[in-house]
Order: structure tokens, then C-alpha cells, then sequence
């Protein structure tokens, strides 16, 4: 009787510690989960490229009539992904026409100062699409971080509570055996072992580590389907995307994305359903994810603003361009 009610005591204590410690997380990482899981605080203001007026009609890149401009293939190729080509092409007859005719002087400006403003709107379709993603990033990088904090706190409470069951039975059945009833001590003992272990596996199965996660405006959704015209990333950089890859020749700066997340396993084997899984999860509204997709999905992300970042590189290295002319011109 009293080895039955010993024991019944020591259950009843570790249900309470456990109780009382419990799976549950704290506030602030409940309201972290809470705050990014279904919402996005990152959204970009819309730009409407159709509203400028278009200065002429755009001409296709031909390297061998454009090579007396002395403009770099970068710089061409930039122009012509921010629709300013073929202002880019007047300079030379109008540098020309402004020694002799002073009205052309007045045009030359405006070319020079249209072409400035088109890489100026182009940079900050740059920056605010940096911006958006970068922000998206942090999101995915933000849950899993609390995440891997709700886990790390089971894993602890789960130790600490096989570490006090053992102790708890530890005293019982000390006391078991000084009262001289060594079968119920043993039978103790054992019961203690057995709800340790119970405990610590428990701490090791039920960690959890996924949590449902929604992002309606997806950006990695755009580079896998390839629409026509793209409503998240500025027409710009969607040009840019889908311009030639300094990385794959023969392949757009998009192609040679997909294929180095393939190549890099970021989406698991080739027609496995971890393949499966992970393409509907990083590339439509979402789902229940798990830490490493979310890692993986701020990882993607990352690449995607490393690749507009190069475009204002390009942006940079054209104005320059334009600049040197301009000051070589006036000095001449």
C-alpha cells in the first residue's frame, strides 16, 4: 500500500513538473510565428513602366554597327534591357549635328538627360526590388529562427525532465530499500528508468521544427513559370532576368538560376518527392514548412537579389559610360 502510493506521488510530481514546464513557447517567439507566418509587411509600391512615353522605337543590338561608339558590351546590353537604345544611337549624329547647328545642342541634351533619367528609374527598380526581397528573406529566415528557438526549448525541458524523474526515483527507491521492501525498490527502479528514457525520447521525437508559412507574393513563383510580363519584379529587372547569363552562355540570368538550384539539390533528387514537396511549397502560396525549407527558401532568395544587385552594377558601369562621352565631347 504505501509502495503503491510512494509511486503514485512521483508519477503525479513529474506529470505536474511537466505540466508546468510544458511544450509551450514563449511569448515573444509565439508572437514571432504569429507576425510572419501568413502576413508579409514587405510589398513594394507598384510602378507602371507603360505610363512613360516612349522615346523610339526600340532597335536590336548589333554589335558590329555600334562598335564606333566605343561603348562596352555591358553598357549596350544594359541599354537595351532599360529601353534606351536607341537614344543611345542618336548621340553620334547629333554630336555632330550641335558643331554646326545650335538647335541640335538643345536636343542632344535632352537625349543625354532622358537617357540619365532612365538609368536613374532603373536603379531604384533596382533598389525597391532588392528591398522587397531582401525583406521576404528575412521573413523565412526570421520563422525559422523561431523555429529552431521552440525546438532547442523542448529539447532542454525534455532533459531536464528525464534528468528530475531519475532523481525522483532515485530517492524512492533509496527509500524503498531502507524500509526493507527490495522488490517494490526494484520494481521502482525500474519504473524510473522507464519514464526517463520515456521523457528524453520524447524530447527527441516531438521537437517539432515546422510551421505553416504563406507567401502570396512569391518571386521565385515568377522565375519558375516565366510569365510574359511579371507583376512583382519592375519590367526592368524582369528584362534583365530574362537577358543573357554571364554565368551559362546560351542561357537567361533566370535559366542559369533554376539550374544551379537543380544542380545544388535545393529542391532534393530529380523527380523524388522531396522534388515534389519542396517546388509546390517554394513555388506557390506556401504551406507547412519545415527549417530546412525555410533556410533553403531564404538562401533562394538571396541568389535572386545577388543577380539584381549585378543589374545596377551594369546600370553603374553604363552611366559611366555615358558620363566619359559626354566629358570627352566637351573637351574636343
Amino acid at each position: 500500500m504505501l509502495t503503491s502510493s510512494v509511486t503514485s506521488r512521483v508519477v503525479a510530481s513529474l506529470l505536474a513538473i511537466c505540466v508546468a514546464t510544458g511544450c509551450a513557447t514563449t511569448p515573444a517567439t509565439r508572437h514571432r510565428l504569429h507576425g510572419d507566418v501568413s502576413t508579409t509587411r514587405c510589398e513594394a509600391p507598384k510602378t507602371s513602366e507603360h505610363l512613360l512615353p516612349k522615346m523610339t522605337t526600340e532597335l536590336p543590338l548589333d554589335q558590329h554597327n555600334e562598335e564606333h561608339l566605343a561603348f562596352s558590351p555591358t553598357a549596350w546590353q544594359t541599354a537595351a534591357t532599360i529601353r534606351v537604345l536607341g537614344l543611345l544611337k542618336r548621340i553620334p549624329r547629333l554630336e555632330q549635328a550641335a558643331q554646326v547647328e545650335p538647335g541640335a545642342m538643345w536636343r542632344l541634351l535632352w537625349t543625354r538627360q532622358q537617357i540619365v533619367d532612365r538609368i536613374s528609374l532603373a536603379a531604384f527598380d533596382v533598389s525597391s526590388t532588392v528591398a522587397e526581397i531582401d525583406c521576404e528573406e528575412s521573413r523565412a529566415d526570421h520563422v525559422a529562427d523561431g523555429l529552431q528557438e521552440v525546438r532547442q526549448d523542448r529539447q532542454e525541458r525534455g532533459l531536464f525532465l528525464a534528468l528530475i524523474g531519475g532523481a525522483l526515483i532515485g530517492v524512492v527507491a533509496g527509500s524503498l530499500s531502507l524500509a526493507a521492501q527490495a522488490t517494490a525498490s526494484a520494481a521502482n527502479a525500474i519504473l524510473g528508468g522507464a519514464l526517463s528514457v520515456g521523457l528524453g525520447g520524447a524530447a527527441t521525437v516531438f521537437l517539432g521544427g515546422e510551421h505553416d508559412f504563406y507567401h502570396p507574393r512569391n518571386h521565385l513563383r515568377d522565375l519558375w513559370n516565366n510569365p510574359g510580363q511579371s507583376i512583382l519584379f519592375p519590367a526592368s529587372v524582369w528584362r534583365y532576368l530574362n537577358g543573357p547569363s554571364r554565368i551559362l552562355p546560351g542561357e537567361s540570368v533566370r535559366e542559369a538560376l533554376l539550374a544551379y538550384w537543380s544542380e545544388d539539390g535545393r529542391l532534393g533528387q530529380p523527380g523524388s518527392a522531396t522534388e515534389q514537396l519542396r517546388s509546390r511549397l517554394l513555388f506557390g502560396d506556401g504551406g507547412t514548412y519545415k527549417i530546412t525549407e525555410l533556410r533553403i527558401r531564404a538562401e533562394m532568395l538571396d541568389h535572386v537579389k545577388s543577380e539584381v544587385l549585378r543589374m545596377g552594377q551594369d546600370l553603374n558601369q553604363l552611366l559611366y559610360e555615358v558620363l566619359a562621352r559626354e566629358a570627352q565631347n566637351e573637351s574636343s
